[in-house]
């Protein structure tokens, strides 16, 4: 390193206090190695991050003003002038890097705030409607007090329906039964009846809900428990 005595000064001060750039600092690294007097030096200087600390970010307002309060310039700096300008030049370090941190950073906000609209829509696309949904209660038959819900939901590919019932029987299977306008009737789903007696299960037909005439819950052995007409 061939710089002159008093920027060597402003080196190593700022190498102690973290100042320096990455390039700086390994080269200052260097010429330590080999520089007695910088080496004495850094002894000295070792307890500047707690007197920065201490004087504030500013670089050391009052010891500032205290130093610069005497008016014969002396030919060598006294210890207390030596800090000061090790203070100032660290603090000037910091505010510049502080002030290109800001920059940085509201650049990247800016681009995540812009990437995050974009991609938004993107990931969980715009809400779209519900579709259509008819809920009809199925009638129980005479001697069955059983309570069937049905949600009829328009799909693209037929009809979902949501099957809610309470009270059924305690064994054997269960299934829901979609008759078409035509008569033929189709199974849309099928379950075991549980211990509870409450069932709740989703089944699906290819037929609109305009192409259907009715609803029946049947037992495995095909008598109806309770139907309802759409």
């Amino acid at each position: 390193m061939t710089t002159g005595s008093d920027e060597r000064h402003v080196l190593l001060g700022a190498y102690v206090l973290g100042g320096l750039s990455d390039e700086e600092h390994s080269a200052f690294s260097e010429h330590l190695r080999t520089c007695g007097r910088c080496q004495a030096e850094l002894g000295q200087v070792s307890g500047l991050p707690r007197l920065l600390d201490l004087a504030g970010p500013e670089g050391g307002p009052f010891l500032t003003s205290a130093v610069r309060g005497e008016s014969a310039p002396r030919e060598q700096p006294t210890e207390g002038e030596y800090v000061v300008r090790l203070l100032d030049e660290v603090g000037r370090r910091r505010r510049h890097r502080r002030r290109w941190l800001s920059a940085v950073a509201a650049a990247v906000a800016a681009v995540l705030f812009a990437g995050g609209a974009w991609l938004g829509p993107q990931l969980f696309g715009s809400s779209a409607p519900a579709p259509p949904t008819t809920h009809v209660a199925a009638a129980p038959v005479a001697g069955s007090g059983v309570r069937v819900d049905l949600a009829l939901v328009t799909r693209g590919w037929g009809t979902q329906i949501d099957i809610d019932c309470e009270d059924m029987p305690t064994q054997g299977e269960l299934a829901l039964w979609v008759v078409d306008r035509s008569g033929r009737a189709v199974i849309a789903a099928s379950w075991h009846a549980t211990p509870g007696g409450y069932s709740r299960v989703t089944g699906a037909t290819a037929l609109s809900p305009s192409e259907i005439r009715s609803l029946e819950v049947r037992t495995e052995s095909g008598k109806v428990l309770a139907s309802a007409r759409t």
